[in-house]
């Protein structure tokens, strides 16, 4: 017994590994950086517990090689746990040859399991993440038990239970540190933004209207100069060139003016069906500029508390981008939906896509994949959603097109509120 709960302490030691290494790795940049490192030490990780497993009944050796292979599928990559599995397949071809086929058929299974799986875990909770994890141990778990009872070796059986409920209680508590880790590092870098959005805030309300009075001193002599007759094509050119770049400085003081604009106390209920087809009007000829086609599938009577003007700006700069990520022309599509006491807004479009990395960027300040772009448009818009008391989701694969996908709260009037409908409705989405 002293040398089975021995054992049991020196996998869990091995198995703290992988927290430890996912909060080292993580301090240096995106997640697609840390791939490699962190599935690096995984594979060390499944080196070790098979070199040193449990021993039960003598004959019978166990290790937590499962932990390895799940947290590979489901914090890096449905490839990287192929890659886990490969490993795990050829160490124990090396170790134990008997075991390598049932190894290979078995986790052929779990990894097809957790490939269907993977999409559906990232957007679980915590606790539902539990409840997968232990879900997907169970069988094993009741697989083994069985073997036991075949080869008549019962009394063993607890040390199996025992063993089982360790690699549980080791697999929930790597769950918990990797899900604290990444919860910190979206709080860390919610609060360098903050930091940026104050800087810029107090930037923009210090200089932008001081910096707009000579620019328009300076655009009207360039207009006058721009009439004059004796001037030369190299002169006129210059003069075009000097008004775009002025024109283009000024729609960046205005989204600094925007940005130290404080909230709107002006918020009314806003029939966002009829603002989604304005805007989607107002942009069809930009759009037609670059042979961009706009189709729109909105539902009528969806309404949203909110300022008009900031409603407009936020749809207005998302569709300007999704044409602009179209040079070469494609379909734009527009749609919007009531979903239970939501509004969902998809704008899809057929453009460039945007790479995993430059999509963790996005929003942030100064930061922008246009070669003129300030990153302040899309900024801006992810505030408006936030005030709006929205979410959005951006969903892009390069060279296929992007999606964004936008849920605000549709306005509920107060006789609404007090109706019984809408408060067990209530009830039963926070219980939820």
């Amino acid at each position: 017994m002293y040398d089975f709960i021995a054992d049991l302490i020196l996998h869990f030691l091995i198995m703290m590994m992988i927290p430890f290494a996912h909060k080292l790795i993580s301090r240096r940049g995106v997640r697609m950086r840390i791939a490699s490192p962190f599935l690096s030490v995984l594979i060390l990780v499944l080196f070790l517990t098979i070199t040193f497993p449990v021993e039960i009944a003598g004959s019978q050796f166990f290790d937590f090689k499962f932990i390895p292979v799940f947290v590979a599928f489901f914090y890096i990559s449905p490839l990287s746990g192929f890659l886990t599995i490969s490993v795990l397949v050829t160490l124990k071809g090396f170790f134990s040859p008997g075991d390598m086929w049932i190894t290979l058929i078995n986790y052929s299974i779990i990894s097809a399991l957790f490939f269907l799986a993977s999409k559906f875990y990232q957007k679980c909770t915590f606790r539902q993440k539990l409840s997968v994890a232990v879900l997907f141990y169970l069988p094993i778990t009741i697989t083994r038990y069985v073997i036991f009872l075949q080869e008549d070796i019962n009394e063993e059986a607890v040390y199996l239970l025992l063993f089982s409920a360790s690699s549980i209680v080791t697999l929930s508590m790597i769950i918990y540190l990797i899900e604290m880790n990444l919860h910190q590092e979206k709080v860390m870098q919610k609060l360098r933004n903050a930091d940026k959005y104050n800087a810029i805030s107090q930037l923009a309300a210090s200089v932008a209207h001081e910096i707009r009075n000579p620019m328009t001193t300076v655009r009207g002599f360039l207009q006058l100069l721009k009439n004059e007759k004796n001037l030369t094509e190299d002169q006129k050119k210059f003069i075009k060139i000097s008004l775009e770049e002025l024109d283009r400085t000024n729609l960046i003081i205005s989204d600094f003016l925007s940005l130290a604009r404080p909230d709107s106390p002006v918020s009314s209920k806003v029939s966002l069906s009829e603002v989604l087809v304005e805007v989607a009007e107002f942009m069809r000829p930009f759009g037609l500029m670059t042979k961009v086609e706009i189709r729109t599938t909105i539902y009528e009577g969806l309404f949203i508390n909110g300022n008009q003007n900031e409603i407009k700006q936020l749809f207005i700069n998302l569709i300007k981008n999704s044409v602009e990520a179209m040079p070469n022309g494609g379909l734009l599509e527009v749609s919007a939906f009531k979903n239970d006491t939501s509004a969902d807004i998809h704008i899809k479009d057929e453009g460039v896509g945007i790479s995993k990395d430059i999509l963790q960027m996005l929003g942030q300040p100064y930061y922008s994949t246009k070669t003129k772009g300030t990153g302040l448009g899309l900024m801006i818009s992810f505030d408006i959603i936030n005030r709006l008391k929205g979410n959005y989701i951006i969903e892009s694969a390069e060279n296929k097109g992007t999606t964004f996908t936008i849920k605000l709260p549709l306005y509920i009037s107060s006789e609404e509120i007090q109706h019984p409908s809408f408060q067990n409705l209530s009830k039963g989405q926070h219980n939820n």
